[in-house]
């Protein structure tokens, strides 16, 4: 049995790794039949800034609108969920002394951290895939599919993609989202190599999230030069891939610079990790 399969195995005996799935499912199945039972006023309210522009006939309401709203609406507490899990992986097993125990087996240290971090990047895949399978599940079962009509992020308009590309589109926004969701995860495992306790780097990751987060939204020039620094500068991946057209030029420099961020948080993490000294 390979490390990773190993690692993956341990994850999911923990009892916190179910955590996530069962927030997401209820977050998102209350949000959807909220939607479905208030569906007349919903659709109203989504429709409103628009009825002076266009003749509005019909809801508006469907799978890719209503999937895109929950996304958007989620796009804060998903990373909680992330850092709960990835925050443990490593200062657990050194708080229940199992740790020092593994390393003293064949395999190479940085074989074990490898296997540990993708063990997390997998995790955080299967958590965004089961979002947006629910996500797009229950909407095509509540109000079908139809075309994405939201407002592009990039400029003040209007973006209408037909059903088609909208399917295309969702799907690879959640795609995107996984690259997004990686960062803090990896962040959040940086700091589990760092200490022997778990509550330690799941608070100090969320912490950094939500500094990050309101440092990015501040209306400050002096603010302005700290952006492009900010890994949550570029979490709004998956909002590009939902514009029509995609500037994937813009789509292309959110990635590298989110792999970017991974491949440092990696780096540090691993340096720690190898050099690491475990004393229980």
């Amino acid at each position: 049995m390979s490390l990773f399969s190993i690692e993956v195995k341990k994850t999911f005996r923990r009892w916190r790794t179910y955590i996530g799935f069962v927030v997401v499912a209820g977050a998102v199945i209350l949000l959807e039949v909220i939607i479905k039972l208030n569906e007349a006023r919903m659709a109203q309210n989504f429709s409103h800034g628009m009825s002076g522009d266009f003749l509005i006939s019909g809801s508006m309401l469907n799978a890719w609108v209503i999937t895109a709203f929950i996304m958007n609406s989620l796009y804060i507490h998903v990373p909680f969920l992330v850092a709960l899990v990835a925050g443990d992986m490593v200062s657990s097993e050194a708080t229940s002394g199992t740790l020092r125990f593994i390393l003293i087996r064949p395999p190479s240290r940085s074989k074990i951290f490898t296997a540990k971090f993708f063990a997390m990047l997998f995790y955080t895949a299967l958590l965004i895939l089961f979002m947006g399978t629910l996500c797009i599940g229950i909407g095509l079962a509540f109000f079908g599919g139809g075309d994405l009509i939201r407002f592009q992020t990039s400029m003040p308009h209007i973006v209408i993609l037909p059903a088609h590309d909208a399917a295309m589109s969702t799907v690879l926004a959640f795609i995107a989202a996984i690259l997004s969701m990686s960062v803090v995860g990896s962040l959040a495992f940086l700091f589990s190599t760092l200490v022997d306790n778990s509550i330690g780097p799941i608070i100090g990751s969320i912490a950094v999230v939500i500094i990050s987060f309101v440092i990015g939204s501040l209306p400050f020039e002096f603010l302005e030069s700290l952006r492009p620094y900010l890994f949550t500068t570029y979490m709004g991946i998956w909002q590009l891939l939902l514009n029509s057209p995609v500037d994937w030029g813009e789509v292309g420099k959110y990635a590298l610079a989110l792999l970017g961020y991974d491949a440092v948080f990696f780096a540090i993490a691993c340096f720690v990790f190898v050099r690491k000294d475990i004393k229980s």
